[in-house]
């Protein structure tokens, strides 16, 4: 699609605000959001994946759900029956970013996408005790052990949801038949590289970044600049329709949301000089038996590839699926693939 000069303009000047904002952590960032008004229907997510379904059985396979784990409130989405599979998203995402991997799962499994923690339309507590790592897993033990109460699931997660989905399987295995991570070390690992390895401490220099970013309030106007950063190249390649990429937008711009996601940095990312033992969890080494794939995008920035080599002392008979020309977002960047691969491995 070709842009107008005026739109080219407007998006020169919007990217020049979000490295300024950078700099400052987004620090007293707010800028008009062009075309977005924060009171859009929340769940036309969901109609939009129930409309892309190929079936003349039912209109609606795909449902939005709400579910208590304590005091907390977890809005999350789900489909199909069969073998269960729980989705966690990563930052700064929401159920969405899975909406590839829930079409073409749905027709065989019971498919769970949850908004964990801070995000959309789940809780968002201030207080940053609910976000710690510990805690993370507790959240999602609760939503597994309330809605799939008496099976054994996969668990599918994506970088922040991946390092969760990682620290699950090693304080829960018995409840999991399977793991695949995409793009994310266990959170242990990746400790132990910030506190250790120079290259991961340069590539890690935005955390410090986000965590003073989200220290004040930050509104639409800052989750834009978030959602510019994330998203508008993957829009731009063809990976994200402009409707998907609204919804990706409405769901970081919900009032709280962008600050509940940082929350996550926040409880759990020490600056690497101070990073103590009691900061890894549920401990330095620990380590899962439980069947996992990692699908890793060689074009990932993220986190560098010494992980890949340290990885099956924290998951050993990990199997590693490199996926060429792939960046930090398998599941949108090569849908087809990664839909392959998560057949694959839970056949």
């Amino acid at each position: 699609m070709r842009l107008s000069n005026s739109q080219l303009f407007i998006r020169g000047l919007l990217r020049a605000a979000f490295a300024a904002c950078l700099g400052g952590a987004l620090m007293g960032c707010e800028f008009f959001a062009p075309g977005f008004e924060e009171d859009s229907e929340p769940e036309m997510d969901v109609s939009y994946l129930n409309q892309r379904l190929d079936t003349s059985e039912v209109s609606e396979v795909f449902h939005s759900r709400r579910q208590k784990v304590g005091d907390l409130d977890f809005h999350y989405v789900e489909g199909g029956d069969g073998p269960p599979v729980m989705f966690l998203h990563g930052f700064p995402s929401y159920w969405f970013m899975w909406h590839e991997q829930l079409r073409a799962l749905v027709t065989n499994h019971r498919v769970i996408a949850p908004d964990l923690l801070g995000v959309n339309l789940s809780a968002k507590p201030d207080d940053l005790s609910s976000y710690h790592i510990e805690q993370l897993v507790a959240q999602v033990h609760g939503l597994i052990e309330s809605l799939v109460p008496d099976q054994q699931i996969v668990l599918v997660g994506h970088d922040w949801g991946g390092a969760l989905a990682w620290a699950y399987a090693q304080a829960h295995p018995e409840r999991l038949r399977g793991l695949v991570v995409l793009s994310a070390p266990p959170l242990n690992l990746f400790l132990e590289l910030l506190a250790t390895d120079p290259d991961q401490q340069e590539a890690s220099k935005y955390v410090e970044r986000i965590k003073k970013a989200g220290d004040r309030p930050l509104g639409a106007r800052a989750a834009l600049l978030m959602w510019q950063r994330a998203y508008e190249p993957l829009i731009e390649r063809g990976k994200l329709s402009e409707e998907e990429g609204r919804y990706l937008l409405q769901a970081l711009s919900q009032p709280g949301a962008l600050n509940g996601a940082m929350r996550w940095y926040q409880a759990n990312v020490p600056e690497p000089q101070q990073i103590k033992d009691q900061d890894f969890w549920p401990t330095r080494l620990a380590s899962t038996e439980v069947p996992s794939l990692l699908l890793w995008g060689e074009a990932d920035r993220t986190f560098v590839p010494a992980f890949l080599e340290r990885l099956p002392a924290y998951a050993p008979g990990v199997r590693i699926e490199r996926l060429p020309g792939v960046g930090h977002w398998p599941g949108l960047e090569e849908p087809e693939r990664v839909n392959e691969l998560l057949r694959e491995f839970l056949q």
